[in-house]
């Protein structure tokens, strides 16, 4: 007697998730490298100023971590861009696949890596600290005290997460509607330079007001999840597109 065994979907992507997450080490060792350089370009300080009286004279520098931050921004974009090269997608093809499974085993591993990303890059302001401490160990050192405060830090984590993932959805919906045709590298890349230079101040400031001045953290959580949900969603109805290979 014959049986048919079907492959299950989730065991497809479990596999390509395993594969992905032990291949692709060398994205987490640009990130340790971009944050490092990162915490270098901090230890300038981001902000400074001072105060002088009759009797006292006050100058004071600001540190945080906004520069690692903002680098792992880049840096997720810059990997997920990666993920949809010819390379890359490829490796998928050593399994029974399609390019369902593959775009949601390669969507898990970015999530992951977001996750990591938006952890060290929050626990890079602890090194920071550490740094300044010991540089200027003539200076008076203040905390904001925001370190301290545990549910403040778990939502900053969560919010850095969420701009990660945000960024990295985007890089990942590029490298698919390139990968449609390579004329669009040349289309997306004159649209972006087109559109920054005639609209970047009043597209930055209603992407600031709508993201970053929302009070209400639920509210945020619900604007970052349905945008990053809609990125993903058009990039899996691209890679649908996509021509299988057999």
């Amino acid at each position: 007697m014959m049986y048919l065994t079907e492959t299950r979907l989730s065991e497809i992507v479990k596999k390509q998730y395993k594969f992905k997450w032990n291949s692709y080490k060398s994205v987490f060792s640009s990130l340790v490298i971009i944050q490092l350089v990162a915490i270098l370009f901090s230890l300038g300080g981001v902000r400074g100023g001072g105060m002088n009286t009759e009797s006292i004279k006050l100058d004071y520098t600001s540190y945080s971590a906004d520069i690692v931050i903002i680098f792992t921004f880049l840096w997720g974009l810059m990997s997920s861009l990666l993920l949809t090269t010819k390379a890359y997608r490829q490796d998928d093809f050593i399994f029974v696949t399609n390019r369902f499974s593959s775009v949601i085993s390669s969507i898990a591993f970015i999530v992951t890596a977001s996750v990591i990303g938006g952890i060290m890059a929050v626990g890079s302001g602890y090194l920071l600290r550490v740094l300044v401490y010991y540089i200027w160990r003539d200076h008076q050192v203040v905390d904001n005290g925001i370190s301290h405060q545990p549910l403040l830090l778990l939502m900053g984590i969560i919010a850095t997460i969420l701009f990660i993932l945000l960024f990295s959805a985007i890089g990942y919906l590029a490298g698919m509607i390139i990968q449609v045709h390579r004329v669009f590298v040349v289309v997306l890349s004159a649209l972006f330079i087109g559109f920054f230079f005639i609209h970047a101040e009043q597209f930055s400031k209603g992407l600031y007001q709508f993201y970053f001045e929302e009070s209400a953290f639920i509210v945020f959580l619900s604007k970052m999840i349905v945008t990053i949900g809609i990125l993903f969603y058009c990039a899996m109805l691209i890679a649908s597109r996509l021509e299988v290979k057999r």
